[in-house]
């Protein structure tokens, strides 16, 4: 039994290397995929596409993201990341218009496949410098003027100086914040030009719109703190554990007795994960980090005060 359990593994492991093997050579046609997990024996009417979503999630925990578009499964990311640098991304960036000059043919396509392949080894500092590189291009027409790269030159040179700031911001309910913090790096989120930082317990990672911000203070203190994602585990049960589709930053720590499931979630923009955690109501529990349990309490209470 031991035996037969063993090679049912292994065989389970060359099929899932053979697959990724085919995804770095390019997009795989599904009928192509349905046919590599059901060794050509697919009748339309087996359980391969349940095999094919339990390997795909497989893929999913260890970083390797994969979507079907068009009827075909594309690599977004490799389990191997680059680091690359802005000057790195504006280099490829030229190396792609020059490929759209190119004449359609063998050179082209192989340049195309070049590419992809830096593309799926970015990591995520060198995702967030390409989505600033392509947003500044197709910016809101009110930020189509000095304004905005006046902003990215302060920002760029207040995470270059690596010094400590104190910034006061108004948040997303309107309150006025005043943070000691350490900058990471500028980014373009929403349609918005955010200051990435990281606060000064080293706990936390803020993502502040420029447009949020009345004041900055350069410290006469050296930021020695490195930017770490922030991580939230939270425990969800009954339905919602059942049909709950983790997202691609997401991923499955443990199934508990109940049928609870616990989730690793990392560097998901925390206004946003803690309103969708709340619309999950009582089967949802934040576990940790400490400071965003009590900021769910204080949401709750301040929603409960509007019935009193």
């Amino acid at each position: 039994m031991t035996k037969k359990l063993t090679e049912k593994y292994n065989d389970a492991c060359v099929k899932l290397f053979e697959f990724i093997k085919m995804l770095y050579e390019g997009d795989v046609e599904f009928k192509k995929v349905i046919n590599h997990f059901s060794d050509g024996e697919y009748n339309g009417k087996s359980n391969t596409h349940v095999t094919l979503n339990k390997y795909l999630n497989a893929m999913k925990i260890f970083g390797i993201k994969v979507k079907k578009i068009n009827h075909k499964y594309k690599m977004l990311s490799s389990l191997y990341k680059l680091k690359f640098d802005i000057d790195d991304i504006k280099s490829i960036k030229l190396l792609k218009q020059a490929e759209d000059i190119l004449p359609e043919g063998k050179n082209k396509t192989n340049f195309e496949d070049f590419i992809r392949s830096l593309e799926i080894r970015f990591d995520e500092s060198a995702q967030s410098l390409t989505q600033i590189e392509n947003s500044t291009q197709n910016l809101d027409l009110e930020f189509s003027n000095s304004e905005i790269t006046d902003q990215l030159k302060y920002c760029a040179k207040l995470c270059q100086d690596k010094q400590k700031l104190e910034i006061i911001f108004t948040n997303e309910r309107g309150e006025e914040i005043n943070l000691l913090c350490s900058p990471v790096e500028q980014i373009y989120e929403k349609r918005k030009l955010c200051l990435k930082v990281l606060g000064n317990n080293g706990t936390r990672v803020y993502d502040i719109p420029t447009d949020s911000i009345k004041s900055i203070k350069q410290l006469p203190i050296s930021s020695t703190s490195q930017a770490i994602p922030t991580t939230v585990v939270y425990r969800i049960k009954s339905r919602l554990a059942k049909n709950y589709k983790i997202r691609d930053w997401e991923r499955l720590d443990k199934i508990e007795y109940d049928g609870s499931k616990v989730i690793i979630n990392k560097n998901e923009d925390l206004n946003l994960l803690i309103q969708r955690l709340m619309r999950y109501g009582t089967q949802c529990t934040i576990i940790s980090p400490k400071f965003l349990r009590e900021e769910m309490v204080d949401r709750i209470n301040k929603t409960l005060s509007n019935y009193r």
